[in-house]
């Protein structure tokens, strides 16, 4: 349990420097992008029919 709390205080650390937010914010934009582009696919192929229903 100690080497999880290691790497929480480093993650930690790294996210509050400019560079760890700025990756964190692009790392979540990706993604998001990745999670609608998913969901888009899903809904295009349940409404035309690629999705046994």
């Amino acid at each position: 349990m100690g080497i999880l709390r290691g790497y929480w205080h480093t993650l930690r650390q790294y996210l509050a420097t400019p560079k760890g937010r700025h990756d964190s914010r692009d790392y979540g934009r990706a993604l998001l992008l990745i999670l609608l582009t998913i969901a888009l696919a899903y809904l295009c192929l349940y409404v035309w029919g690629g999705i046994q229903r």
